[in-house]
């Protein structure tokens, strides 16, 4: 059944469609954005907007602007609120990015330097604290207080996990549950703090809230692990990043920890040599290879089907409609994405 679901149609398409049918929205998100970037102090105010420029794929705001006109009384849709309640997740996102860069190392970003390449350390840091703590001004006086109280705990749940990935760096031994906790954290929460707003914001039950955000958390969840995938070039086409970033990090990704769970004690020698030597492209190849033949790559997108389709029977309980049926193929298909 998920094989001739992820087929149906291309990731990139459905998506590209999506967010045809939010394209409004999606404006506003980045005029409410643009608006934060002009009155940031001093050089900052210019360097925001350089970065706000790399638009990227906005999946989050999407995915949330899509949820919040899933409920019976779409005419009454508060796009300006829903604006201001993604863009201050964008900011967050933006906010964790330039501080992941600069924790990581990492001179690429959607292909383009990082902030703290460009600007050094110092200036990335205030440009992370100032999006970070705009983000909270943007929603604080929101009508409904679960609104703040779900972003403040996603951003909370964000910093535990880069402390959580940062001090388990290097560690063989990293274990699933361990592992779990951490995109948890580090994806999932972010998700699961659309998938809670858009509920709030569609005017759905408490219980549906609940089912809202267990689906947007699924969804983060699948996202990340795609995303070790691609970290291995594993479905990617084009990356706006480097390969075998993670690994030359010291970051036991997903894959990497399937197979050391189940290879022989030669193979998990073998690939444990390859790690410590993860800056060699030759290496980096050959773990690859060890990891493909061992299938540990279709076990780890098996696994990120699972999380996004246990909330796929949520969606079938609304109301029929364009946003649902956009929600449902989008996170049919997630899976299947290449960048």
């Amino acid at each position: 059944m998920k094989d001739t679901l992820i087929q149906r149609s291309d990731y990139a398409a459905v998506l590209g469609e999506a967010r045809d049918f939010v394209s409004e929205g999606l404006e506003r998100v980045q005029a409410v954005m643009e608006s934060v970037a002009i009155g940031a102090p001093g050089n900052l105010s210019g360097h925001l907007q350089q970065l706000l420029n790399r638009r990227g794929k906005r999946v989050r705001s999407t995915f949330l602007l899509l949820l919040a006109q899933t409920g019976s009384a779409v005419e009454s849709f508060d796009l300006e609120r829903t604006a201001r309640v993604c863009a201050a997740i964008e900011l967050i996102h933006l906010g964790s990015l330039i501080h992941d860069d600069i924790i990581d190392g990492s001179d690429l970003r959607r292909n383009e330097m990082t902030a703290h390449q460009r600007w050094g350390n110092r200036v990335a840091v205030l440009l992370g604290d100032y999006t970070l703590s705009k983000s909270m001004e943007l929603i604080w006086e929101d009508a409904d207080r679960r609104v703040p109280q779900s972003l403040c705990r996603a951003s909370s749940a964000l910093i535990r996990a880069e402390v959580l990935e940062v001090e388990r760096a290097g560690r063989v031994d990293l274990t699933l549950e361990e592992y779990r906790e951490i995109i948890a954290g580090k994806t999932a929460a972010l998700f699961e703090a659309c998938g809670e707003c858009g509920g709030l914001l569609a005017g759905l039950s408490d219980v549906d809230v609940a089912r809202a955000a267990d689906l947007g958390r699924g969804f983060g969840l699948a996202f990340q692990i795609v995303d070790d995938l691609l970290d291995f070039g594993v479905g990617a086409e084009q990356l706006d990043k480097r390969m075998f970033s993670d690994v030359k990090n010291g970051l036991l990704t997903l894959p990497l920890i399937l197979f050391l769970n189940t290879a022989s004690p030669a193979d998990k020698a073998r690939a444990l040599s390859l790690l410590a030597g993860a800056d060699r492209e030759e290496n980096q190849q050959a773990l690859r290879a060890m990891l493909d033949a061992g299938r540990s790559f279709h076990a780890a997108r098996e696994m990120a089907l699972d999380y996004v389709h246990s909330g796929l029977g949520f969606l079938e309980t609304l109301p029929e409609s364009p946003a649902v049926s956009h929600l449902r193929q989008v996170c049919m298909l997630m899976a299947d994405r290449s960048v």
